[in-house]
Protein backbone atom coordinates (compact mmCIF):
# COMPACT_ATOMS: atom_id res chain seq x y z
CA UNK A 1 0.00 0.00 0.00
CA UNK A 2 1.30 3.57 -0.85
CA UNK A 3 1.02 5.87 1.97
CA UNK A 4 0.93 8.99 -0.55
CA UNK A 5 -1.67 7.26 -2.97
CA UNK A 6 -3.68 6.88 0.18
CA UNK A 7 -3.11 10.67 1.24
CA UNK A 8 -4.34 11.87 -2.55
CA UNK A 9 -7.38 9.24 -2.23
CA UNK A 10 -8.35 10.64 1.27
CA UNK A 11 -8.09 14.17 0.33
CA UNK A 12 -10.06 13.77 -2.33
CA UNK A 13 -12.82 12.02 -0.73
CA UNK A 14 -12.91 14.75 2.34
CA UNK A 15 -13.15 17.52 -0.77
CA UNK A 16 -16.20 15.46 -2.12
CA UNK A 17 -17.86 14.85 0.82
CA UNK A 18 -17.40 18.62 1.91
CA UNK A 19 -15.12 17.64 5.29
CA UNK A 20 -11.72 18.33 6.57
CA UNK A 21 -9.00 15.31 5.62
CA UNK A 22 -8.24 14.75 8.71
CA UNK A 23 -11.78 13.50 10.19
CA UNK A 24 -11.65 10.79 7.79
CA UNK A 25 -7.59 9.34 9.09
CA UNK A 26 -9.36 6.22 9.77
CA UNK A 27 -9.04 5.26 6.54
CA UNK A 28 -5.36 6.18 5.85
CA UNK A 29 -5.14 2.43 6.70
CA UNK A 30 -6.65 1.14 3.81
CA UNK A 31 -5.29 0.95 -0.03
CA UNK A 32 -5.59 3.94 -2.28
CA UNK A 33 -7.34 1.84 -4.47
CA UNK A 34 -10.44 0.90 -1.96
CA UNK A 35 -10.62 4.67 -0.95
CA UNK A 36 -11.22 5.92 -4.40
CA UNK A 37 -13.72 3.07 -4.75
CA UNK A 38 -15.57 4.33 -2.11
CA UNK A 39 -15.35 7.60 -3.39
CA UNK A 40 -16.32 6.46 -6.84
CA UNK A 41 -19.81 4.52 -4.92
CA UNK A 42 -21.13 6.71 -2.93
CA UNK A 43 -21.28 9.59 -5.95
CA UNK A 44 -23.46 6.57 -7.71
CA UNK A 45 -25.37 6.40 -4.84
CA UNK A 46 -26.46 10.27 -5.20
CA UNK A 47 -26.52 9.56 -8.70
CA UNK A 48 -28.86 6.70 -8.29
CA UNK A 49 -30.97 8.90 -5.89
CA UNK A 50 -31.52 11.88 -8.63
CA UNK A 51 -31.79 9.40 -11.50
CA UNK A 52 -35.64 9.64 -12.41
CA UNK A 53 -35.69 13.84 -12.13
CA UNK A 54 -32.61 13.80 -13.86
CA UNK A 55 -33.56 11.72 -16.74
CA UNK A 56 -36.43 13.74 -16.91
CA UNK A 57 -34.34 17.26 -17.47
CA UNK A 58 -31.73 15.09 -20.06
CA UNK A 59 -34.75 14.60 -22.06
CA UNK A 60 -35.74 18.23 -22.31
CA UNK A 61 -32.24 19.28 -22.73
CA UNK A 62 -31.93 17.06 -25.52
CA UNK A 63 -34.93 19.19 -27.56
CA UNK A 64 -33.63 22.68 -26.19
CA UNK A 65 -31.94 25.17 -28.33
CA UNK A 66 -27.93 24.45 -26.68
CA UNK A 67 -27.95 28.30 -25.70
CA UNK A 68 -31.34 27.59 -23.76
CA UNK A 69 -29.98 24.61 -22.05
CA UNK A 70 -26.84 26.66 -21.63
CA UNK A 71 -29.18 29.20 -19.64
CA UNK A 72 -31.00 26.98 -17.79
CA UNK A 73 -28.30 25.43 -16.42
CA UNK A 74 -26.55 28.69 -15.23
CA UNK A 75 -29.43 30.46 -13.56
CA UNK A 76 -31.66 27.68 -12.62
CA UNK A 77 -30.01 23.91 -12.37
CA UNK A 78 -26.29 25.24 -10.55
CA UNK A 79 -23.38 23.20 -11.10
CA UNK A 80 -23.28 20.77 -8.87
CA UNK A 81 -27.00 19.68 -10.86
CA UNK A 82 -25.61 20.99 -14.28
CA UNK A 83 -22.14 18.30 -13.52
CA UNK A 84 -24.46 15.46 -12.95
CA UNK A 85 -27.03 16.28 -15.83
CA UNK A 86 -23.92 16.43 -18.09
CA UNK A 87 -23.28 12.29 -17.19
CA UNK A 88 -27.57 11.66 -18.67
CA UNK A 89 -26.48 13.47 -21.86
CA UNK A 90 -24.44 12.16 -24.95
CA UNK A 91 -20.66 13.84 -25.42
CA UNK A 92 -21.60 15.97 -28.10
CA UNK A 93 -24.84 17.97 -26.82
CA UNK A 94 -22.57 18.88 -23.44
CA UNK A 95 -20.15 20.12 -25.75
CA UNK A 96 -22.35 22.36 -27.66
CA UNK A 97 -23.96 23.41 -24.22
CA UNK A 98 -20.15 24.22 -23.16
CA UNK A 99 -19.85 26.92 -25.51
CA UNK A 100 -22.69 28.93 -24.13
CA UNK A 101 -21.09 28.64 -20.85
CA UNK A 102 -18.53 31.29 -19.45
CA UNK A 103 -15.55 29.72 -18.14
CA UNK A 104 -15.24 30.46 -14.13
CA UNK A 105 -19.28 28.54 -14.31
CA UNK A 106 -17.53 25.77 -16.41
CA UNK A 107 -14.69 25.31 -14.06
CA UNK A 108 -17.94 25.18 -10.91
CA UNK A 109 -18.84 22.10 -12.96
CA UNK A 110 -15.69 20.52 -12.93
CA UNK A 111 -15.35 20.33 -9.77
CA UNK A 112 -18.44 18.18 -9.52
CA UNK A 113 -17.94 16.11 -12.92
CA UNK A 114 -17.91 12.78 -12.64
CA UNK A 115 -14.49 12.18 -14.68
CA UNK A 116 -15.96 8.54 -16.16
CA UNK A 117 -18.22 10.29 -18.34
CA UNK A 118 -16.08 13.35 -19.48
CA UNK A 119 -13.22 11.98 -21.65
CA UNK A 120 -14.94 12.42 -24.90
CA UNK A 121 -16.28 16.29 -23.99
CA UNK A 122 -12.89 17.02 -23.24
CA UNK A 123 -11.63 15.84 -26.70
CA UNK A 124 -14.75 17.60 -28.57
CA UNK A 125 -14.07 21.02 -26.64
CA UNK A 126 -12.22 23.55 -28.43
CA UNK A 127 -8.42 23.45 -26.98
CA UNK A 128 -8.81 27.44 -26.05
CA UNK A 129 -12.01 26.54 -23.87
CA UNK A 130 -9.89 23.59 -21.85
CA UNK A 131 -6.93 26.11 -21.39
CA UNK A 132 -9.39 29.19 -20.19
CA UNK A 133 -10.65 26.35 -17.85
CA UNK A 134 -7.38 25.17 -16.76
CA UNK A 135 -6.49 28.81 -16.06
CA UNK A 136 -9.47 29.50 -13.78
CA UNK A 137 -8.71 26.32 -11.99
CA UNK A 138 -5.19 26.77 -11.54
CA UNK A 139 -5.80 30.51 -9.96
CA UNK A 140 -8.26 29.07 -7.75
CA UNK A 141 -5.37 26.18 -6.43
CA UNK A 142 -7.37 23.81 -7.43
CA UNK A 143 -4.94 21.14 -7.94
CA UNK A 144 -7.53 18.53 -6.96
CA UNK A 145 -10.02 18.94 -9.72
CA UNK A 146 -6.97 19.11 -12.33
CA UNK A 147 -5.77 16.36 -11.04
CA UNK A 148 -8.74 14.44 -11.98
CA UNK A 149 -8.79 15.16 -15.78
CA UNK A 150 -5.65 16.06 -16.69
CA UNK A 151 -5.03 12.66 -17.50
CA UNK A 152 -7.90 13.01 -19.84
CA UNK A 153 -6.96 15.44 -21.96
CA UNK A 154 -5.54 14.62 -25.83
CA UNK A 155 -1.71 15.31 -25.71
CA UNK A 156 -1.64 18.43 -27.66
CA UNK A 157 -3.84 20.00 -25.39
CA UNK A 158 -1.98 18.54 -22.12
CA UNK A 159 1.36 20.06 -23.20
CA UNK A 160 -0.35 23.44 -23.66
CA UNK A 161 -1.94 23.26 -20.59
CA UNK A 162 2.14 22.35 -19.03
CA UNK A 163 3.95 25.18 -20.62
CA UNK A 164 0.76 27.38 -19.46
CA UNK A 165 1.32 26.46 -15.52
CA UNK A 166 4.42 28.36 -15.16
CA UNK A 167 5.32 27.21 -11.48
CA UNK A 168 6.83 23.32 -11.40
CA UNK A 169 5.38 23.22 -7.99
CA UNK A 170 1.80 23.33 -9.14
CA UNK A 171 2.72 20.99 -11.81
CA UNK A 172 3.67 18.26 -8.72
CA UNK A 173 0.85 19.01 -6.56
CA UNK A 174 -1.57 18.18 -9.99
CA UNK A 175 0.41 15.13 -10.82
CA UNK A 176 -0.19 14.09 -7.16
CA UNK A 177 -3.67 14.40 -7.39
CA UNK A 178 -4.02 12.83 -10.21
CA UNK A 179 -7.05 9.85 -11.49
CA UNK A 180 -4.83 7.76 -13.89
CA UNK A 181 -1.87 7.04 -12.08
CA UNK A 182 -0.82 4.53 -14.82
CA UNK A 183 -0.62 7.81 -17.58
CA UNK A 184 2.12 9.52 -14.99
CA UNK A 185 4.82 8.32 -17.52
CA UNK A 186 3.28 9.37 -20.83
CA UNK A 187 2.47 12.95 -18.97
CA UNK A 188 5.92 13.40 -17.45
CA UNK A 189 7.43 12.90 -20.74
CA UNK A 190 5.38 14.85 -22.49
CA UNK A 191 7.09 17.90 -20.47
CA UNK A 192 10.56 19.07 -20.84
CA UNK A 193 13.74 17.62 -18.95
CA UNK A 194 14.75 20.80 -17.62
CA UNK A 195 11.36 21.37 -16.16
CA UNK A 196 11.72 18.18 -14.41
CA UNK A 197 14.94 19.25 -12.96
CA UNK A 198 13.68 21.90 -11.16
CA UNK A 199 10.77 20.05 -9.78
CA UNK A 200 13.60 17.81 -8.20
CA UNK A 201 15.31 21.04 -7.17
CA UNK A 202 12.57 22.21 -5.02
CA UNK A 203 12.92 19.55 -2.59
CA UNK A 204 16.03 21.81 -1.15
CA UNK A 205 14.28 24.42 -0.77
CA UNK A 206 12.66 25.07 2.79
CA UNK A 207 9.73 27.31 1.91
CA UNK A 208 8.56 24.53 -0.28
CA UNK A 209 8.51 22.34 1.81
CA UNK A 210 4.40 21.52 1.51
CA UNK A 211 5.24 19.82 -1.71
CA UNK A 212 7.65 17.60 -0.94
CA UNK A 213 6.02 14.83 -0.52
CA UNK A 214 4.32 15.48 -3.84
CA UNK A 215 7.51 15.22 -5.49
CA UNK A 216 7.97 11.78 -3.65
CA UNK A 217 4.46 10.64 -5.02
CA UNK A 218 6.23 11.38 -8.39
CA UNK A 219 8.68 8.82 -7.50
CA UNK A 220 6.38 6.72 -6.40
CA UNK A 221 3.85 5.88 -8.98
CA UNK A 222 6.46 6.12 -11.60
CA UNK A 223 7.26 3.39 -13.61
CA UNK A 224 10.18 1.67 -13.41
CA UNK A 225 12.26 3.36 -16.64
CA UNK A 226 11.34 6.75 -15.30
CA UNK A 227 11.92 6.05 -11.63
CA UNK A 228 15.45 5.14 -12.93
CA UNK A 229 15.35 8.46 -14.97
CA UNK A 230 14.62 10.51 -12.13
CA UNK A 231 16.46 8.76 -9.86
CA UNK A 232 19.20 9.51 -11.83
CA UNK A 233 18.34 13.43 -12.33
CA UNK A 234 17.92 13.50 -8.58
CA UNK A 235 21.80 12.57 -8.45
CA UNK A 236 22.76 14.18 -10.74
CA UNK A 237 22.25 17.43 -8.59
CA UNK A 238 24.89 15.99 -6.09
CA UNK A 239 24.68 14.90 -2.14
CA UNK A 240 22.61 17.54 -1.17
CA UNK A 241 19.79 16.51 -2.77
CA UNK A 242 19.82 12.94 -2.41
CA UNK A 243 20.15 14.18 1.83
CA UNK A 244 17.30 16.09 1.22
CA UNK A 245 15.21 13.83 -0.03
CA UNK A 246 16.41 11.37 2.66
CA UNK A 247 15.26 13.87 5.34
CA UNK A 248 11.95 14.40 3.91
CA UNK A 249 10.70 10.24 3.57
CA UNK A 250 12.27 10.28 6.68
CA UNK A 251 10.24 12.84 8.49
CA UNK A 252 6.82 11.86 6.71
CA UNK A 253 7.33 8.10 7.58
CA UNK A 254 7.37 7.28 4.14
CA UNK A 255 9.88 4.15 3.76
CA UNK A 256 7.16 2.17 2.77
CA UNK A 257 6.48 4.17 -0.55
CA UNK A 258 10.34 4.94 -1.46
CA UNK A 259 12.30 1.40 -1.19
CA UNK A 260 10.89 0.11 -4.02
CA UNK A 261 12.20 3.03 -5.99
CA UNK A 262 15.23 2.94 -4.43
CA UNK A 263 15.58 -0.80 -5.81
CA UNK A 264 14.51 0.46 -9.00
CA UNK A 265 17.75 3.16 -9.79
CA UNK A 266 20.39 2.18 -11.49
CA UNK A 267 23.41 0.47 -9.67
CA UNK A 268 25.89 3.11 -9.49
CA UNK A 269 22.82 5.73 -8.23
CA UNK A 270 21.96 2.88 -6.01
CA UNK A 271 25.38 2.47 -4.25
CA UNK A 272 25.36 6.23 -3.83
CA UNK A 273 21.87 6.29 -2.46
CA UNK A 274 22.93 3.58 -0.11
CA UNK A 275 25.99 4.74 1.24
CA UNK A 276 25.07 8.29 1.98
CA UNK A 277 25.44 9.29 6.33
CA UNK A 278 21.84 10.48 6.13
CA UNK A 279 20.59 6.59 5.40
CA UNK A 280 23.10 5.16 7.30
CA UNK A 281 21.53 6.81 10.66
CA UNK A 282 19.99 4.21 13.50
CA UNK A 283 16.60 6.10 13.45
CA UNK A 284 16.44 5.71 9.41
CA UNK A 285 17.38 2.53 9.67
CA UNK A 286 14.82 1.71 12.26
CA UNK A 287 12.42 3.19 9.84
CA UNK A 288 13.57 1.22 7.06
CA UNK A 289 13.16 -1.74 8.85
CA UNK A 290 10.02 -1.11 10.52
CA UNK A 291 8.86 -0.52 6.46
CA UNK A 292 10.62 -3.78 5.37
CA UNK A 293 8.19 -5.74 7.96
CA UNK A 294 5.31 -3.81 7.34
CA UNK A 295 5.29 -3.83 3.41
CA UNK A 296 7.19 -7.83 3.48
CA UNK A 297 10.11 -5.57 1.46
CA UNK A 298 12.73 -8.19 2.35
CA UNK A 299 14.38 -8.64 -1.32
CA UNK A 300 14.49 -4.76 -1.42
CA UNK A 301 16.22 -4.36 1.91
CA UNK A 302 18.83 -7.34 0.87
CA UNK A 303 19.41 -5.55 -2.65
CA UNK A 304 20.18 -2.38 -0.94
CA UNK A 305 22.55 -4.14 1.81
CA UNK A 306 24.72 -5.80 -1.23
CA UNK A 307 25.72 -2.72 -1.74
CA UNK A 308 26.07 -1.14 1.62
CA UNK A 309 29.28 -0.38 2.63
CA UNK A 310 31.12 -1.77 6.08
CA UNK A 311 30.20 0.78 8.45
CA UNK A 312 26.54 1.02 7.11
CA UNK A 313 26.18 -2.99 7.75
CA UNK A 314 27.38 -2.34 10.94
CA UNK A 315 24.61 -0.38 11.35
CA UNK A 316 22.18 -2.22 9.93
CA UNK A 317 23.23 -4.90 11.92
CA UNK A 318 22.60 -2.95 15.02
CA UNK A 319 19.60 -2.66 14.22
CA UNK A 320 18.49 -6.06 13.26
CA UNK A 321 19.81 -7.26 16.44
CA UNK A 322 16.69 -5.16 18.31
CA UNK A 323 14.46 -7.08 15.28
CA UNK A 324 12.23 -9.99 16.51
CA UNK A 325 12.93 -13.61 14.90
CA UNK A 326 10.00 -13.32 12.33
CA UNK A 327 12.13 -10.21 11.17
CA UNK A 328 15.44 -12.65 10.55
CA UNK A 329 13.14 -15.32 9.31
CA UNK A 330 11.69 -13.32 6.36
CA UNK A 331 15.32 -12.24 5.31
CA UNK A 332 16.20 -15.68 5.25
CA UNK A 333 13.98 -16.75 3.43
CA UNK A 334 14.35 -13.64 0.90
CA UNK A 335 18.10 -14.80 0.65
CA UNK A 336 17.26 -18.19 -0.10
CA UNK A 337 14.75 -16.57 -3.08
CA UNK A 338 17.40 -14.07 -4.42
CA UNK A 339 20.64 -16.71 -3.95
CA UNK A 340 21.90 -13.69 -1.40
CA UNK A 341 23.54 -15.22 1.10
CA UNK A 342 26.79 -13.92 1.42
CA UNK A 343 25.03 -10.19 1.82
CA UNK A 344 22.61 -11.70 4.66
CA UNK A 345 25.30 -13.84 6.18
CA UNK A 346 27.90 -11.12 6.55
CA UNK A 347 25.05 -9.14 8.43
CA UNK A 348 24.62 -11.72 10.44
CA UNK A 349 28.28 -12.22 11.72
CA UNK A 350 28.21 -8.75 12.98
CA UNK A 351 25.19 -9.51 15.68
CA UNK A 352 25.91 -10.40 19.18
CA UNK A 353 27.10 -14.38 19.37
CA UNK A 354 23.68 -15.09 21.00
CA UNK A 355 21.41 -13.59 17.83
CA UNK A 356 24.21 -15.64 15.57
CA UNK A 357 22.48 -18.63 17.12
CA UNK A 358 19.55 -17.40 16.79
CA UNK A 359 19.82 -17.22 13.20
CA UNK A 360 21.85 -19.79 12.81
CA UNK A 361 18.90 -22.10 14.26
CA UNK A 362 16.38 -20.23 11.51
CA UNK A 363 18.78 -21.44 8.80
CA UNK A 364 19.03 -25.31 9.78
CA UNK A 365 15.18 -25.28 9.43
CA UNK A 366 15.78 -24.91 6.06
CA UNK A 367 18.47 -27.20 4.94
CA UNK A 368 16.71 -30.71 5.04
CA UNK A 369 14.41 -28.93 2.38
CA UNK A 370 17.46 -28.09 0.11
CA UNK A 371 19.14 -30.20 -2.29
CA UNK A 372 22.08 -31.72 -1.44
CA UNK A 373 24.35 -29.23 -2.92
CA UNK A 374 22.62 -26.20 -1.88
CA UNK A 375 22.67 -27.62 1.42
CA UNK A 376 26.43 -28.23 1.51
CA UNK A 377 26.69 -24.79 -0.21
CA UNK A 378 24.81 -23.26 2.84
CA UNK A 379 26.45 -25.10 5.72
CA UNK A 380 29.91 -24.19 4.21
CA UNK A 381 28.87 -20.29 3.99
CA UNK A 382 27.73 -21.01 7.66
CA UNK A 383 31.32 -22.30 8.48
CA UNK A 384 33.05 -19.37 6.84
CA UNK A 385 31.06 -16.45 8.29
CA UNK A 386 31.91 -18.12 11.71
CA UNK A 387 27.69 -18.49 12.66
CA UNK A 388 27.49 -21.40 14.63
CA UNK A 389 24.76 -23.09 16.23
CA UNK A 390 24.27 -23.28 19.74
CA UNK A 391 25.79 -25.45 22.55
CA UNK A 392 24.07 -28.27 23.34
CA UNK A 393 22.94 -28.58 26.79
CA UNK A 394 25.35 -31.01 28.99
CA UNK A 395 23.26 -34.09 29.84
Amino acid sequence: MSRLANRAEVIKLARFLSVKAGSLSYLHDLPSDAVATLRSAISDVLHDELREPLGLLAAVARWLPAWVSALCARSWFGAPMTARLASELPAWRVANIAKYLDTEFLADVAIDLDPRSAREVLHLLAAKKVMAISHVLLLRRDFVTLGRFVALLPDDVLQQVAVSIEDEGDLLQILFFIEARYRIDHIVRLIPTERMRRAVLLVCDESRRDLWPSLLALLTHAGYGLKCELGDLAAEQGERVLTAIIETVQAEDLWEDVLPVVVCLSPEVQKQVVNLAALQRPEVLQQIIKATSYRQLWSAILCLAEVMNSAGRDNLAEVMEQADDEFLAQAAYAALLRSQWHTLLDIVRRLTPARQQDCHEILAHYLPSLDSETATYLQGLLNEYGIKPRPSAPA
